[in-house]
């Protein structure tokens, strides 16, 4: 019997996650929903799945759940999903507030439902290779950048880019924030399009975080600093450094290139897989809610 995976908003994301669910053996796409009609259509049609007019089709015919609408309306859809029974899987930001992301971290535990978050970069092979080797970070810095694309107006660059790398550094780092320090600019509109972003953690160790949604090039880079180590990752080409230094003052140098880069599969394979009983996710609702929560601070801090 094939698992039931309905999407809920059919834009540039949920376009990528239908893609993704129709290439999976024993999924069955249940149904799309979005509130632009003519696109829903479209992809119904192309995908060759059930085409839904209204939130009930999608629960009362599905195991699990993709939310990938604007952020504003995260937490309603997956409110009632998660209400009736159904693993959600929720695009990040996880929720508009904090409020709304810890109500749902509850449901789901209540209801001893599945809810994971789409913080993709988790996934990205070139990180995972590296996780193993960090140990003491002294510095950690990120630097995140595109050019103006138009999608995620909705939120600001700290909700839409670093929030990224606000959860790569909270998987690295489990000691206490004591200080935020950041500066931003709103360029495009009345939301900050620019973001920089210095902290210090209880431990001595310093984050350097920088994301901007209107530069001329993308990038997407992670350096860790240790005392015996330095490791860098460019998440964009799948490239990660590790230099250690040895005992005599020798370097090793370890280089890794990843292949092919499917972070979006890899998470919605966790997903189903979690859905099946093989395992937990990486990223649960708590990881959500800890980046949105740090996400408000360093805003906070930028006023």
């Amino acid at each position: 019997m094939s698992l039931r995976v309905g999407l809920i908003g059919a834009g540039h994301m949920g376009r990528i996650h239908l893609k993704k669910l129709s290439c999976m053996e024993g999924v069955e796409i249940s149904g799309i929903l979005d509130i632009d009609k003519a696109t829903a259509e479209e992809l119904s049609s192309a995908f060759n799945c059930p085409l839904c007019s209204e939130l009930g089709e999608i629960i009362n015919n599905s195991d699990g759940v993709i939310i990938a609408t604007p952020t504003e309306t995260h937490f309603e859809f997956a409110r009632l999903c998660l209400e009736n029974g159904i693993n959600t899987f929720i695009e990040k930001p996880i929720a508009s507030t904090v409020d709304e992301a810890r109500e749902l971290v509850k449901l789901s535990e209540q209801k001893g439902l599945i809810l994971q978050i789409g913080h993709l970069e988790r996934f990205n092979p070139a990180f995972r290779y590296v996780k193993p080797y960090i140990e003491e970070p002294v510095l950690i810095e990120a630097r995140r950048t595109s050019n103006f694309t138009g999608r995620s107006v909705d939120i600001d660059v700290v909700l839409d880019l670093m929030v990224h790398d606000i959860d790569l550094l909270l998987s690295i780092k489990k000691t206490d924030i004591v200080d935020i320090q950041g500066k931003g600019v709103g360029f495009v509109g009345d939301k900050l399009d620019v973001a920089s972003v210095f902290l210090k953690f209880k431990d001595g160790t310093s984050a350097s975080l920088f994301s901007s949604r209107i530069s001329d090039k993308k990038e997407r880079v992670l350096n860790i600093f240790e005392r015996d180590r330095f490791l860098y990752v460019d998440l964009l080409s799948g490239h990660a450094l590790c230099n250690i230094k040895k005992d005599r003052g020798e370097i090793e140098e370890i280089n890794y290139r990843a292949g092919i880069i499917d972070s979006v599969k890899e998470e919605l394979t966790e997903f189903i897989n979690s859905i099946c009983g093989m395992g937990p996710v990486s990223v649960k609702g708590e990881d959500g809610l800890n980046a949105l929560m740090l996400a408000n601070r360093i805003k906070d801090s930028i006023g």
